[in-house]
Formats: C-alpha cells, structure tokens, sequence
C-alpha cells in the first residue's frame, strides 16, 4: 500500500512538472514516459497555436500539444487555393534542401541526364521494394528526359539488415552504377570488402531525420518531397520539365 502511495505520489509530481515546463521539455518527459524507446528528433512550433511538430526516429512524425498532453496523428494540410499543401513538408524542406547539398557526389550512386541535365532528384532508396526496382527499370527514360538521378542508401529495415549488407555492398564496388542495377534485378553482389566505410548507416540515419518513411522517396532540388514511384512521364512533369 505504502509503495502504491509513493509510486502515485512520484507520478502525480511528475506530471506537475511536466504541466509547467516549457513545450518541448514537457513533449519530451510524456514520449519518455509513453515509449521509452523513442527518440525524439526534432520538436518545432505548427503553424496552429499551442501545436508542435514532433519528429521521432522509426516513427511517424506527429502534432503534440505544448503540455504534452495530447497526441494527433495524421497530416497537417493547408488549402491554398484549389490545391492542398502538407505543411510539415514544405517547411522541412529547407532543412532538406541544406542537408542533402551537404552528401558529397562520391558519396551518391549518380545516374546522369543524357545530354544536358534540365534537373536532379535525390532519391532514397533499398534494393528490394518493388518500386525502387520499377522506377530503376526506367532509368534510361528519366535520363533521356535530362534528369539525373542521385542515389541515396535507405534500408527499410535498418542499416544492419540484409538489405543494409546489400546496400553496402552497392557503394563499396568499384562500379557503384553497375552494382545498383544488378542488384535490383536481384543479382547477388560480392560482399564488401572488409575495410570499405560505406555511408548507408549515415544516409539512413539522415533519411530517418528529413521524414523518410519508406523507398523509393523523391526529392527535388529544393526538398520538397514530389513522390514516391513516379513514371519518367509524371516525374518530368512534376519538375516542370513538361
């Protein structure tokens, strides 16, 4: 009965404090309390008064209330004329568009435009999804719409997964180009040399950050998120290149 006491006791304090710290310092003590395993990325103010924006790694970002108290799941969209605009998008594109300027060519798995490039997408990708292996499938045909195409490593199912061990062995090969595509038409890949350092557990770990929740996801230039799978046609269309 006493421990029951005292264990009511520590909660009730708790929750006091966590009623008037600051915003963030209170969305933090109630994810910690809710799921200890949790990582909070990111917490920033919403658009909508007393809403923040609470980006966790391996889960979906959410709205939480500045007390911590209350939890909505879903997109934030703004009406903009006749079109919706998901806002958690467009504002984490600065942040994304700074972030993904930073990951050095070397560092891509690179497919350039045929003739002159019109425009560039970042793309964040596995080997296995069957949209990643269908939108490789027309690469020629995004290349010849003047697109290149800029790889990055995301492992679905986290960097040490066989996925993650084949996304290494992709940018640990001598013809990374090569590997990619063999590799999506399911060809086994020699392994990675031992002393290779790969950036697949940094691409993934970034990917995580910017809002990556599955592959194939496309960035443009700016960082706005303009899909997952999209065909040659759609993808040129939607960088204004028709």
């Amino acid at each position: 009965m006493q421990f029951r006491f005292l264990r009511g006791l520590l909660l009730s304090l708790l929750f006091a404090s966590v009623a008037h710290a600051a915003p963030e310092d209170a969305i933090r003590a109630r994810i910690k309390a809710a799921i200890p395993e949790a990582e909070v990325v990111r917490i920033s103010p919403a658009p909508i008064p007393g809403l923040f924006y609470v980006s966790l790694r391996n889960y979906e970002p959410v709205l939480m209330s500045a007390d911590g108290r209350y939890l909505i799941q879903g997109e934030l969209l703004e009406i903009q004329g006749n079109k919706f605009v998901n806002v958690e998008d467009q504002n984490m594109a600065v942040e994304r568009k700074k972030a993904l300027a930073a990951v050095k060519p070397e560092d891509m798995v690179v497919f350039p435009a045929t003739g002159k490039m019109k425009s560039f997408v970042y793309v964040f990708t596995d080997v296995d999804c069957g949209y990643c292996r269908k939108l490789h499938s027309e690469m020629a045909e995004i290349n010849r719409q003047g697109i290149e195409v800029r790889y990055l490593a995301f492992p679905r199912s986290g960097p040490e997964s066989p996925i993650g061990t084949k996304l290494v062995s992709v940018w640990c090969a001598k013809d990374k180009q090569s590997a990619m595509t063999q590799a999506k038409r399911g060809v086994a890949l020699p392994p990675a040399p031992a002393l290779c350092k790969s950036p697949v557990k940094a691409q993934y770990q970034m990917g995580t950050e910017l809002g990556v929740r599955g592959t194939p996801a496309i960035f443009d230039k700016d960082g706005m998120q303009i899909g997952g799978y999209l065909p040659a046609g759609e993808l040129a269309k939607s960088l204004g290149l028709r």
